[in-house]
């Protein structure tokens, strides 16, 4: 995981219920006002881990626009995502597979004294 993800903190990411605002987001000399419902700080960080992924390919591919650079950003970005939530998978599969059997083994040492 990026130090950039370690820094997230899940749950106090989003505005409360229904309030959401107008913000405008940047990248490369471009720009687009969305409304979101996520919070400044939450803006932040993303803005940082993008706007840090886009230099890192400015400085390493020449030759192409900033909108192509963006889609290239957005690609390697969704593409770490969908890795992300693969491992994820996987280890909630390993953590409950691991909990069943400590499961059991409790189950049987208990069965064991009665």
């Amino acid at each position: 995981m990026s130090a950039e993800a370690d820094k997230w903190s899940e749950g106090q990411d989003l505005l409360p219920r229904g309030q959401s605002k107008v913000t405008e987001l940047s990248l490369g000399g471009l720009s687009i006002k969305v409304k979101t419902d996520a919070t400044p700080a939450l803006l932040r960080q993303t803005r940082d881990l993008v706007e840090a992924r886009f230099e890192e390919y400015s400085s390493k591919v020449k030759g192409i626009s900033s909108h192509q650079l963006a889609v290239l950003v957005a690609y390697t970005l969704g593409e770490e995502l969908l890795m992300e939530r693969e491992r994820l998978k996987s280890l909630k599969k390993k953590v409950l597979e691991c909990s069943e059997g400590l499961l059991d083994r409790v189950e049987a040492e208990l069965s064991d004294l009665v």
